[in-house]
């Protein structure tokens, strides 16, 4: 009866064993999978710390971070933010390649959106779901992150509490983060803060080692004399490799339009590519309007282009965007710096990144020193190219002054080297600038006038103002040739179908008559006739030489209400005057009819009269009272008084015609010889 009763209680008692197995069953799955779970945490812990150990590279570092948390989390987008104490913003640094090609690009303030937030008060932030209804979210549209319901983001702090970046982690759908996940990746982020602070420090020391090293070798290529262009290529190719991007192009401003062009829109044209892209691609040539050129004289740094390269970035007003010729290509990033030496703009340089890239502050000083020391370079070239060609022009107007026939294959040869052709008919022209005038107040002065006028010294306001008269002549007589000696320009003029020089002397008195109005600028200009053959040469450059000296004494003879603001003569418009001229200071002897001119000037200075001018007109208009009255203006009895006084003055009788021709010399040869003294 007993062992019937204890039968019948076993199925009682086995149930509860049963549902404890199945609990300790349970029970032991979920410890399995926590194991598991555990194991496959430290192994990817394990995985970190050798990678922390294994590279000092950053890229290699933020890589492998990035595919840990992926793998630990299953979450759909994975980023990693470094924080940049210079601009005190977060950059995108890291992330997965849903993302890859805004890296470098997407910046966040301290404290803006959920990644903002972590960062600023150092502490992790997660969010199940709807995360766009949380207050903190700010929308970057690309981010595209209307997308995500759960986010986490868990700050990486180094030493001393220092913020080092973010890492932010994004699913699509409600996605469970659970607190196993936050303390992963609150581990990594403690482990990789000294990793990334190492590589950070590891790239930097690198870099500045690497820095020195080309920046020697970038030394040695400016002083070692290669031509312009070779130079610049191996300058390209040194920046490529200074400043690690993938492409660098140098561009310089056209020389034409130095001084006066910056009222026009200059030029940048590609010298120099590296890698060589001449062959591949088609450069752009630039125009740069004044505004844009003021500004790039006035920049300090670098101006700092990020992609995409399609949107102009602005600054002061000023877009900078049209600087690049390569827009539309494949590049991503670009930064750019002006050439610039002194005062002189020079061109730029640009260095462009196939991938994302964020440029640093160090980047822009870096570039910044490599432009000063390219400029410098260009500069000293420009300066080398001018005096080689100062001495070639220079012995070619030597050469050519001779008109030696034996030198005609030579000159002839030089001179299509310098872009004119001895085969056309060509005048010497000889230009001075006497004087510039000051107007009584700079309110009616030109931005231009202005720099004339306080440009320095009396050689740069020379200079500035040669290169301006050369820049006008080559632009209306191409072909032209000219030199310049002692603040004097001379000129071959090529007169094409123009023998006579009369359309070159009016162009040159309507020239003279600009640079007076606009700039206050007197010229004395002296034309020789038409040169055809290398002796014509000699005689032609005498001849413009002559038309200077003399036109210019003769008009400084004028009364200064009558004469114009500049000087253009010809040859052959000197008349009796080439003879005189010559008389008058190469004789030094005194006759009576001078010595009775030097008493009727002196009177006339005494007595404030035109006595000696009165006399020279009546003696032109062959003793013709009325003519003589006419011309000068006055009534023929005041002219009748007129020469009674100056026969009372007078030796010599002015009504015995054999003395007229005697007079009217020796007045010409008293004024030349007043000049002169």
């Amino acid at each position: 009866m007993s062992s019937r009763a204890g039968s019948n209680q076993l199925p009682s008692s086995a149930e509860p064993v049963e549902k404890t197995l199945e609990r300790l069953r349970q029970e032991n799955s979920r410890l399995q999978k926590m194991l598991e779970l555990r194991s496959q945490e430290n192994a990817l812990l394990n995985e970190v710390i050798s990678t922390v150990g294994s590279t000092l590279k950053m890229d290699e570092v933020l890589r492998r971070l990035l595919d840990a948390v992926m793998r630990a989390t299953s979450c759909d987008v994975a980023s990693i933010y470094l924080y940049d104490s210079d601009k005190e913003r977060l950059v995108l640094a890291s992330a997965t390649e849903h993302y890859q090609s805004l890296v470098g690009r997407i910046t966040i303030a301290l404290g803006e959106g959920i990644t903002g937030w972590a960062a600023l008060h150092r502490k992790p932030i997660y969010l199940r779901e709807e995360a766009l209804s949380d207050p903190r979210f700010h929308y970057i549209p690309e981010l595209h992150e209307e997308q995500f319901q759960s986010i986490l983001s868990v700050p990486i702090i180094g030493k001393d509490n220092r913020l080092t970046g973010v890492i932010t982690l994004q699913a699509v759908a409600p996605h469970e983060f659970t607190k196993q996940h936050r303390s992963f990746i609150s581990n990594i982020a403690a482990l990789v803060a000294s990793a990334i602070e190492n590589a950070q420090l590891y790239e930097s020391t690198q870099r500045k080692l690497s820095i020195l090293t080309s920046l020697s070798v970038l030394s040695q290529t400016i002083s070692s004399g290669l031509y312009l262009d070779d130079m610049l290529r191996s300058l390209a190719t040194l920046t490529v490799q200074i400043m690690e991007v993938d492409l660098c192009v140098i561009m310089l401003m056209d020389q034409t339009r130095d001084g006066e062009g910056v009222r026009n829109a200059r030029r940048l044209t590609v010298h120099a590519t590296a890698p060589n892209l001449n062959e591949h691609a088609r450069m752009q040539t630039i125009n740069v309007d004044r505004h844009t050129l003021e500004q790039l004289r006035e920049l300090q740094n670098p101006e700092l282009l990020v992609p995409p390269l399609e949107e102009e970035e602005e600054v002061e007003g000023g877009s900078f965007g049209q600087l690049n010729p390569l827009r539309g290509s494949k590049y991503k990033a670009l930064i750019s710096a002006p050439l610039i030496a002194g005062a002189e703009q020079l061109g730029l340089i640009n260095c462009y990144s196939s991938k994302s890239r964020r440029f640093t502050s160090e980047d822009q000083t870096l570039l910044t020193t490599i432009a000063n020391q390219v400029a410098m370079a260009i500069k000293n070239s420009y300066l080398m190219n001018q005096l080689a060609q100062k001495n070639m022009v220079k012995g070619f107007f030597e050469d050519l002054m001779q008109g030696r026939l034996e030198l005609e294959d030579s000159l002839r040869q030089r001179a299509r080297f310098l872009g004119c052709d001895l085969s056309k008919p060509h005048a010497v022209l000889m230009v001075e600038i006497t004087r510039q005038e000051e107007r009584p107040a700079d309110s009616g002065r030109s931005g231009e006038e202005k720099r004339f006028a306080s440009g320095g010294t009396p050689q740069t306001t020379y200079k500035s103002i040669n290169s301006m008269v050369w820049r006008r002549v080559q632009d209306s007589f191409p072909g032209s040739v000219f030199y310049e000696q002692e603040n004097v320009l001379t000129f071959l003029i090529a007169l094409h179908k123009d023998v006579s020089g009369g359309r070159l002397k009016r162009w040159l008195q309507d020239l003279a008559y600009q640079l007076y109005s606009e700039y206050r600028i007197v010229l004395s200009i002296g034309i020789g006739n038409a040169c055809r053959t290398i002796p014509d040469y000699r005689q032609g450059f005498m001849e413009a030489q002559e038309a200077l000296q003399i036109g210019t004494s003769l008009h400084h003879e004028q009364d200064s209400m009558q004469r114009e603001h500049f000087c253009v003569t010809h040859f052959n418009d000197l008349g009796v005057y080439r003879y005189l001229y010559k008389i008058a200071y190469m004789d030094n002897l005194r006759d009576v009819f001078q010595e009775q001119i030097a008493q009727i000037d002196t009177y006339d200075k005494r007595k404030n009269t035109d006595l000696l001018d009165t006399l020279e007109t009546y003696l032109e208009c062959a003793g013709n009272l009325t003519r003589t009255a006419e011309r000068l203006y006055v009534h023929r009895n005041t002219l009748i008084q007129r020469l009674e006084r100056l026969q009372s003055l007078c030796s010599i009788d002015l009504q015995e015609r054999k003395n007229w021709l005697t007079l009217q010399v020796a007045i010409k040869v008293y004024k030349l010889r007043s000049r002169g003294e």
